[in-house]
């Protein structure tokens, strides 16, 4: 990925500790932009900023609790002071499903829906509130929302909240391109598949037997990644409030009907 694709971009990605979001950072870090780690957890932001740094780009790492408008305002002050403001924003923290306990409607305690709605649906709109003045100002900024297939196809008794949350993400993304397209900002998202952390090979035949084989791999954080970063720069500059889903193909199948289409 050439250098010089982001130079002179600061960019800041939520969650950015592991996974998908630590492929986010150290991508657009390759690409040239200086980088906010940010995530709840401090040890794993100072990680990937220091695989940042061993690769050779520019990062600070900060702590965030992305439902926290505060705390949004004081990252955003600090990385605005030490670098510059903020141009591309990677809204990828979540609180996933099954960390929790979320399943059917009827299943799902209400302190939990909440739990699940404050991590992944204000956090992001508080990010886009806070990094959007500066974006208008500069006439230029991508706003990336990290949301999910879950949103766009559901799996009966799981994931009630969360499923309903990164339906509300992509909402809150075409509001924000239509809104402020006409001034320079750019807001899209993008539905990951599948993505596994490890290659192991058990893992990898896991998949394959849950997917009925319909795609030929599952998902790496760098496939997300090299999307954030297409996304976040110049190619992308005429795409706006969309979302693309990047998951090998995986729900472009009705699985039952592929297996027995196969049969």
């Amino acid at each position: 990925m050439p250098h010089h694709l982001l130079r002179g971009h600061v960019a800041l990605v939520t969650g950015a500790g592991s996974g998908i979001g630590r492929a986010c950072a150290l991508g657009l870090a390759e690409a040239g932009a200086t980088v906010a780690v940010t995530d709840l957890n401090p040890d794993t932001a100072r990680q990937t900023h220091e695989l940042i740094a061993e690769q050779g780009g520019s990062s600070a790492a900060y702590t965030l609790d992305v439902t926290e408008d505060s705390a949004w305002e004081a990252v955003l002050n600090d990385v605005r002071a030490t670098f510059a403001p903020v141009i591309v924003l990677v809204n990828n923290a979540a609180l996933k499903a099954s960390v929790a306990g979320d399943g059917g409607l009827l299943d799902t305690p209400v302190p939990v829906w909440d739990r699940v709605f404050a991590a992944n649906l204000r956090g992001p709109m508080l990010g886009a509130r806070r990094v959007l003045p500066d974006m208008l100002e500069a006439g230029t900024g991508s706003i990336i929302m990290m949301t999910s297939t879950s949103a766009l196809h559901s799996v009966a008794g799981f994931a009630t909240a969360y499923s309903s949350a990164k339906a509300g993400m992509i909402g809150l993304t075409r509001m924000i391109a239509a809104t402020y397209g006409t001034q320079g900002v750019r807001c899209n998202a993008i539905a990951p598949g599948v993505i596994m952390l490890g290659d192991d090979t058990a893992s990898q035949e896991a998949f394959r037997e849950s997917s009925g084989g319909l795609t030929q791999r599952p998902g790496r954080p760098t496939d997300i990644a090299s999307t954030v970063v297409f996304l976040a720069g110049q190619a992308g500059e005429y795409i706006n409030g969309q979302v693309l889903v990047v998951d090998g193909g995986l729900t472009t199948h009705m699985p039952g009907l592929s297996k027995k289409a196969r049969a």
